[in-house]
């Protein structure tokens, strides 16, 4: 079906991706015209063709160019009302993409996870108000999924001041990672990270491993990781201390990122994002002692109206490789949002637009599942 003879609701950059992919089955799901864009013409075609057969009468076409050189003449001729940027990683990226989705007066969602991109997408506020469009950044598991957990147990225990929250993720061996997502954590393992508020000591990347026992998918080391929620949560909650750490299941592996992590901290010449591929390729041998299975907790220690300490950790546990799913969730709710008038213009991270029930409703079918100890 050609995309020129009917009207695109959304049009997904890297959309044949782990995440594009599972945003454009959900949109689709819901009856909306959806483009699914990349730079190789074949995967784009076989994403179409399932896509198309798993979902009765899908609207869903596909367009492949390089987002970075020809996104402005294609969004003249597409005219999407909303596009999805989902191809990180976003920790060396600038906002160029952002700037021209805007300039071509479309609304705009991304999956940013980059401490400095969120940051700088403010910067764009006025040009969005100007354009009258919604921009909506960070629109992922982090922190949009932690946000509305700190929000429900705020309401639900009456939480005053969080005096610790310590946030960890840790996807299963098997799951599919990318090149540019492993260059990205390396690039920052053993270095001190861009310190956050209620930060005492300085925290260098994967350092300060502890073990997280979660309900059924056993025992993860973690480790220091940079994401968004460090600069954000605390703007919008009273936390004292914040912690975000991420831990592979491979215990083998995690120590060793733990050891190159020390090579780094000690000053020790080693050009990790430059062996990227090769750690990647060596990482892939141990999926065999793996699973696809992955969690995420939040921890937390706060005190009530009455004074009265409360501690509570929430888990999130996805089984059967369906973890990826959990990041597809914001973009795809907040796109049906968009379309339905029901944002504000302007930049915002997306925080408070989606609530936790919301957010575990658009799970349901799936083989995930919460707890709360």
């Amino acid at each position: 079906m050609s995309s020129h003879n009917m009207a695109t609701d959304v049009l997904i950059l890297g959309g044949y991706g782990t995440f594009g992919l599972r945003i454009a089955q959900s949109l689709c799901n819901q009856g909306l015209a959806v483009i699914i864009n990349g730079r190789d013409n074949n995967k784009a075609q076989r994403a179409v063709k399932n896509i198309s057969q798993a979902t009765t009468n899908a609207l869903i076409s596909c367009a492949c160019f390089d987002a970075r050189t020809d996104l402005r003449h294609q969004l003249q001729k597409l005219q999407p009302k909303v596009v999805i940027h989902t191809c990180g990683p976003f920790q060396l990226q600038d906002t160029q993409i952002a700037q021209t989705i805007i300039e071509a007066g479309c609304h705009y969602i991304d999956l940013a996870d980059g401490r400095d991109y969120v940051k700088n997408m403010q910067h764009l506020d006025s040009l969005a108000r100007h354009h009258q469009v919604s921009v909506i950044t960070a629109a992922s598991t982090v922190p949009t999924l932690s946000a509305a957990v700190l929000a429900h147990l705020k309401d639900q225990h009456n939480i005053q001041t969080f005096k610790q929250v310590r946030i960890g993720i840790t996807p299963g061996q098997k799951t599919a990672r990318g090149l540019a997502t492993t260059r990205a954590v390396l690039s920052y393992i053993g270095k001190p990270l861009v310190p956050w508020s209620g930060i005492k000591a300085k925290k260098y990347g994967w350092l300060n491993t502890y073990l997280q026992k979660y309900p059924n998918i056993g025992r993860r080391m973690m480790g220091n990781c940079e994401a968004a929620d460090l600069d954000l949560l605390p703007q919008y909650f009273d936390i004292e201390q914040l912690t975000f750490s991420a831990g592979m299941e491979s215990k083998l592996l995690h120590v060793g990122i733990w050891v190159c992590a020390w090579l780094v901290r000690l000053k020790i010449p080693v050009n990790l994002p430059s062996k990227a591929s090769g750690l990647l390729n060596l990482s892939r041998r141990f999926d065999f002692l793996g699973t696809g299975n992955g969690g995420m907790h939040i921890e937390i220690n706060g005190t009530n109206g009455q004074g009265q300490n409360i501690t509570k950790t929430w888990f999130i546990e996805a089984m059967n490789f369906d973890g990826p799913d959990i990041p597809a969730v914001p973009a795809a709710l907040m796109t049906i949002m968009i379309l339905e008038g029901k944002t504000n213009t302007g930049v915002s991270p997306c925080i408070g637009h989606i609530n936790l029930t919301a957010y575990l409703e658009a799970l349901n079918g799936l083989a995930i599942k919460t707890y709360l100890i």
